[in-house]
């Protein structure tokens, strides 16, 4: 392997940044989800420390439930697809150069079509 430093030192960089990111959505899902769940005007139902979300119902059957209702927040959907692009685009460049660091390259247009 004919590789410099640089290489290693970009590769973990990136696999670095790769977990920080895996390990913020783990520790924060409790988080994303309620986010994602609070778009719409949603009843949330506490059942000892796990959250029930009910969308679409009403004062009545949410009091019903011992729940209670909350408006939704247009934007709370942009964290989860904002992380979600922030994970994807992290992770590709990790793969990217983990791969080549390896020694795996595409093959060359010329010698794809021997």
């Amino acid at each position: 392997m004919d590789l410099h430093n640089a290489h290693w030192g970009k590769t973990i960089f990136w696999g670095v940044a790769t977990a920080a990111l895996y390990t913020a959505m783990f520790s924060y899902s409790d988080l994303v989800l309620h986010l994602a769940h609070t778009t719409p005007d949603v009843c949330i139902v506490d059942r000892g420390g796990t959250f029930l979300y009910y969308h679409k119902a009403d004062a009545a059957a949410c009091s019903a439930l011992n729940g209670h209702i909350e408006p939704g927040v247009w934007w709370h959907v942009l964290i989860p697809i904002l992380l979600a692009f922030a994970i994807s685009i992290v992770h590709g460049a990790f793969t990217g150069l983990f791969w080549e660091a390896m020694g795996l390259k595409p093959a060359s247009h010329a010698e794809a079509r021997k």
